[in-house]
């Protein structure tokens, strides 16, 4: 890549910007925002997108009668300011009607003909796929006739040329664009190879892939690309071909855009009979009946209906159904040379019907169990039931012993079952729809028992499903057979129970997922975000004069989020502060003359502490702690984000970033040394307050008066300004060297699980996995407070000597050397090291409850809170990248289905 490299601007003509400076009423811009959010493809348009979208929409009006869209047109004639083009549509007052037959080119004509399909009012979008997929207009629109007592049509406009070159340009899709984009075009446009735009959608985690499944993820990318494209160069993808299909891989459904796509092979926005038929020569897996009633049915009894795009969905659905039927009565016909009604198929011709002409992809796991019941030798079945069974128990958490005893009763009855030949049968036409319908609704049979097992809290029954799905209705009002093959399935041991493991057992841990809504636009949650890129720039929002946020905006969220961190971290220190004021005294702890200790171990200190003090002892000195963990965190954490990103080497070839190590340890040293500022008055108050009750047990076990115990301000006003700070140089000690080897352990941990997870994910077949969980940054954070915070006790040991306050007889100390000296002198190297194993053992737990607590408490509260709490040892881009996109998994779903009508990637 060059410095003259070409790329998408985001700058405005002259023409653009008067048009994007048309302003809009509060009542008309939520008119537009609701025709987009109902929209069946704009729903995923980011926040700026939307904003282009509303600044560019231009209002026209029309008389009754008048033609908006002709049927079978390139270009509306109404829009001659905008050269003919084509248009979006969103009514703002009055109704148009959708008119789906007669003439193609004369609109006026099909009022006479035909009464219109339906009618469109204030909000209703149309007009949408022509622009987005460069077809031919599906449907005449006209202004409703005067005869209805309607007054003139006003409807928002954006033209195709404005929504292309303008509204797709957000800074989120142009700073992506830019950055893979290595070729330019004959105009000096750039474009991207088909490998820029395979690593745009797989971010930087190829490395974990073989060549072969780059390869396969490559050519299922390009494929489902190639259909959704308008441009013709099909080595190279433009700006619009590559919004375009983010836009739609974002949505929960693109695999209908895809079929209908391939099916209206002609570009008109619908699909005819001879579409249909073309398309089923085309790459059918077996001969399709076109005399059966399905197709009348759909096309009607001349074959002159249309399916358009907003219809096609179910159309869709009904097809698969039809085409398994149809499999079925194939394969019958194929094995008994004609239709019996008495015949039936064979185990394995009826496995293998289901699983490849039924329209849907059965996970691995379910085809094994099936031929394990029905097909597979004795020995072989029970081996594979046994690993299902285990899986089975491990998610369950059984014991090994419980999870062998199990495991071997699955094993016994599937060897008894094959053995016997017990079930052995033949498949009639009534038992195929009974699995059909099974496998068409599987994944909600199994959050149905997922649900069910979850309120018994025991393993349900045959008649605890049935129950369950009448009442909550997942996976659809089962029957009886159909609750039958659930326990065939799932039952391994034929106990006449299972659980939402044993489930998972068969059909794979990977194939169902629960509900994890993410931030979409405006801060709403949603199950369907919009793509999310790392934008760079800023001049977009001048130009298009988007609202800022104003200042009580920003601090009302800095406050909101500091809060929030401050009460997350809060509840984390207190968790594990009674560990901390042990770990305390026992640093603190100095040995007599005659060679005593006030204490044996830690489980001693807490024994008398507990005897002397009480509970309320455990937490002497909290209140500091509460006060002093947000801002403390927060500066550490700041700090070494900033020093990170500054040291960070970014290739500008390959769009990978590097750190050198030396580099990556002086940014966790600074990050360390600059929380000093916050730590040491934080540290010295709470010391004093945590040995305060042990300094009054001493003085009345010797018979002296003790004094008055202080609170915080008191040690404020005794120590002053120069005394908060007094060990300073101790504390630096201690936090530069633990943020030097936090930091840098944290992030080799965590990139060491990312990469193990995105291998594993890999082996599974999904290649778009960023490895990044919030149980693994959990992991890499408790991890890499271990080596931190064992190998610093020494420095802190030293500073807890010299913060607390000496009582009478004990050593004193004039600085680090001499207390260093005197400890070792006095007490051993051993010394160095009290507390040791309390220190490592706080710091652990006390993430795990911060990012709980704050996830939480942020669940309680509007909006979405992406931010990790100020104490957490993560940082905002870790926490975020867990719930990103996965394009890979849905082409390889898409890929799939295609695979299904002949037309899916070859493996190579």
């Amino acid at each position: 890549q060059t410095p003259h490299k070409p790329a998408i601007s985001l700058h405005l003509n002259k023409h653009q910007k008067l048009r994007c400076a048309m302003q809009k009423s509060k009542h008309d811009e939520a008119l537009i925002r609701l025709a987009l959010h109902r929209s069946n493809f704009f729903t995923c348009l980011d926040e700026e997108q939307v904003q282009r979208f509303i600044s560019s929409a231009v209002l026209t009006k029309y008389k009754p009668g008048d033609v908006l869209i002709s049927r079978g047109a390139f270009a509306d004639d109404n829009l001659d300011d905008e050269g003919g083009a084509l248009a979006i549509y969103i009514v703002r007052s009055g109704t148009v009607g959708v008119y789906v037959y007669g003439d193609e080119r004369h609109g006026n004509e099909v009022q006479a003909l035909h009464s219109p399909q339906y009618m469109a009012g204030p909000g209703d979008m149309f007009g949408e796929g022509a622009v987005l997929f460069d077809r031919a207009r599906s449907a005449s629109v006209l202004a409703a006739s005067p005869d209805k007592g309607l007054s003139e049509l006003e409807c928002w406009t954006v033209s195709a040329e404005k929504f292309r070159n303008f509204v797709l340009r957000s800074e989120n899709m142009v700073s992506t664009f830019n950055k893979y984009a290595s070729k330019a075009g004959d105009d000096g446009e750039p474009l991207m190879t088909m490998d820029d735009f395979v690593d745009s959608c797989t971010s930087a985690d190829s490395s974990a892939r073989t060549e072969k499944q780059s390869q396969l993820l490559k050519m299922r990318i390009a494929n489902t690309l190639s259909i959704l494209r308008s441009a013709k160069d099909h080595e190279r993808v433009n700006f619009e071909d590559f919004c375009i299909f983010h836009i739609l891989m974002s949505r929960p459904d693109p695999e209908v855009d895809i079929a209908f796509l391939l099916m209206d092979r002609h570009g008109r926005g619908y699909i005819d009979i001879k579409d249909f038929k073309e398309y089923c020569q085309s790459g059918k897996l077996f001969n399709f009946d076109e005399s059966s009633d399905f197709i009348k049915r759909y096309f009607g009894n001349k074959g002159k209906q249309v399916i358009r795009h907003y219809s096609f969905s179910q159309f869709l659905v009904e097809l698969q159904r039809e085409m398994g039927r149809q499999a079925y009565l194939d394969a019958l016909k194929q094995s008994h040379g004609k239709f019996s009604t008495v015949s039936g198929l064979s185990p394995r011709q009826f496995i293998d019907v289901l699983t490849t002409s039924c329209g849907w992809r059965l996970p691995k796991g379910v085809k094994e169990r099936l031929e394990n019941i029905y097909i597979k030798d004795p020995y072989k079945a029970a081996e594979s039931t046994a690993m299902s069974a285990l899986i089975s128990e491990k998610l369950k958490g059984s014991s090994a012993e419980d999870a062998a005893v199990a495991t071997s009763a699955s094993i016994l009855a599937n060897l008894k079952q094959r053995s016997q030949n017990i079930g052995e049968k033949t498949f009639d036409y009534n038992e195929f729809c009974a699995f059909q319908d099974f496998f068409g609704h599987l994944p909600g049979i199994c959050n149905l028992i997922y649900e069910a097992n979850k309120i018994k809290a025991q393993p349900i029954s045959p008649d605890d499903m049935k129950v369950a799905s009448r009442v909550t209705g997942l996976g659809g009002k089962l029957s009886r057979r159909q609750v039958e093959i659930a326990f065939q399935l799932f039952d391994y041991d034929r106990d006449g129970y299972i659980t939402y493991e044993d489930a998972v057992g068969v059909v794979g841990p990977n194939y169902l997922n629960r509900l994890q809504p993410s931030p979409g636009r405006n801060g709403k949650l949603t199950y369907a975000p919009p793509p999310v890129f790392v934008g760079s720039g800023s001049e977009v929002k001048e130009m298009l004069e988007l609202k800022p946020k104003t200042t009580l905006e920003w601090i009302t969220d800095f406050v909101e989020h500091f809060a929030l961190g401050s009460i997350a971290g809060g509840i984390g220190a207190a968790a594990v502060y009674p560990i901390d004021l042990i770990k305390t005294r026992m640093q603190n702890q100095r040995v007599a003359a005659d060679g005593t200790r006030m204490y044996k171990n830690s489980f001693d200190c807490l024994k008398q502490l507990l005897r002397s003090e009480g509970f309320i002892g455990l937490y002497r000195g909290l209140a500091p702690q509460l006060v002093g963990v947000a801002p403390e965190k927060a500066i550490k954490l700041t700090v070494n984000d900033m020093l990170r990103d500054a040291f960070t080497v970014h290739d500008a070839t390959t769009q990978q970033s590097s750190i050198h190590f030396p580099l990556e340890v002086l940014s966790g040293a600074a990050a360390g040394a600059c929380q000093v500022s916050v730590t040491n008055p934080l540290e010295i108050t709470k010391i004093r307050l945590q040995m305060q009750g042990e300094t009054a047990r001493l003085l009345e076990a010797a018979g002296k008066s003790v004094p008055r115990q202080q609170n915080v301000m008191a040690i404020i006003r005794e120590l002053g300004i120069v005394g908060l700070y007094r060990g300073a140089a101790a504390c630096l000690l201690r936090d530069v060297p633990f943020s030097a080897i936090y930091f840098p352990a944290y992030a080799s941990f965590k990139e060491t699980l990312r990469e193990r997870k995105i291998a594993q994910d890999a082996a599974e077949g999904n290649f778009d996995s960023d490895g990044v969980s919030a149980a693994h940054l959990l992991i890499a954070g408790a991890a890499a407070g271990v080596p931190a915070a064992f190998l610093t006790t020494p420095a802190d040991v030293i500073k807890t000597r010299l913060q607390v306050s000496a009582r009478e007889g004990e050593m004193t100390y004039t600085g680090i050397r001499d207390c260093a000296w005197k400890i070792y002198k006095h007490e051993g190297i051993s010394a160095f090291y009290k507390g040791s194993g309390m220190r490592v053992f706080r710091s652990s737990p006390q993430f795990g409850i911060t990012l709980l607590a704050y996830e939480l408490l942020s669940n309680l509260l509007p909006g979405q809170h992406e931010a990790p709490p100020t104490n957490a040892p993560v940082n905002p881009h870790d926490l975020r990248s867990a719930f990103r996109p996965r394009i890979g998994n849905k082409v390889a779903e898409i890929d799939g289905y295609l695979g299904f009508f002949g037309k899916g990637a070859k493996d190579p």
